[in-house]
């Protein structure tokens, strides 16, 4: 399949969003492509210190009062992905593909999606790894990568939050996982630099789009070009 073969997937860069705007967007999309009136997207954002439940979450994986997440500049929401609870804080990308599968099997849309993130882990000189039955990805024992996906009718939405200048603080108000031992890192720690964000999202969707046979273009109001074109996702 040559590259003007290949199915277009639209990348959206919403910047920081809050958590709940971003998933009502994400759901006006999902809606849509539920309607066959969507588009295969892409989505890249950063989050606020947010704090999600997936559907096996429950107040055994916070590690203070719900009370208190309020006062910590935290806000939490119960969410209809898949897993535990995991944290977002700025510093983190996260990545929401909103899609319909183009091989209707989950387990090869995970593997795909999480191979993704090691390919570029890889190019920072750092070796991704997966842990059988518990989906994300780990460097050293430590994890650098969640990932919580929710299917309907084959279309995806939610996806992967992948640690790169973040500073971790908000993971310590959760239990990653749900194992008390968990330990967690970035592309920051890991590295001992600061990675460029803006090049990092470039080789997220270059891998992605290499990985599951897309052709990426860019989407920004109401202008669409190819990602190539771009000298960066900012």
């Amino acid at each position: 399949m040559t590259a003007t073969d290949s199915a277009l997937l639209h990348i959206e860069d919403w910047g920081t969003s809050a958590y709940d705007e971003a998933s009502t967007r994400q759901a006006r999309l999902l809606s849509a492509h539920l309607s066959n009136a969507g588009t295969d997207t892409l989505i890249l954002t950063q989050h606020p210190p947010t704090v999600t439940l997936g559907r096996r979450g429950s107040e055994a994986d916070l590690l203070c009062s719900e009370s208190r997440f309020a006062d910590k500049g935290v806000t939490l929401h119960r969410i209809n992905r898949g897993g535990l609870a995991t944290a977002h804080e700025p510093g983190q990308l996260v990545v929401y593909p909103v899609m319909r599968l183009p091989v209707k099997d989950l387990r090869h849309f995970t593997a795909g999606f999480l191979n993704t993130v090691i390919e570029v882990l890889a190019e920072y000189g750092l070796h991704g790894e997966l842990k059988a039955g518990n989906p994300g990805v780990w460097v050293r024992g430590r994890k650098i990568c969640s990932f919580g996906i929710a299917l309907k009718r084959w279309v995806t939405s939610h996806g992967i939050a992948l640690n790169v200048n973040n500073d971790l603080s908000t993971f310590e108000l959760i239990i990653p996982c749900g194992v008390a031992t968990e330990k967690v890192t970035s592309l920051l720690h890991e590295t001992g630099q600061q990675a460029h964000m803006g090049q990092v999202k470039k080789q997220i969707v270059n891998h992605f789009c290499r990985q599951f046979g897309y052709r990426p273009v860019y989407v920004h109001k109401t202008i669409i070009q190819s990602i190539s074109e771009q000298s960066e996702i900012n």
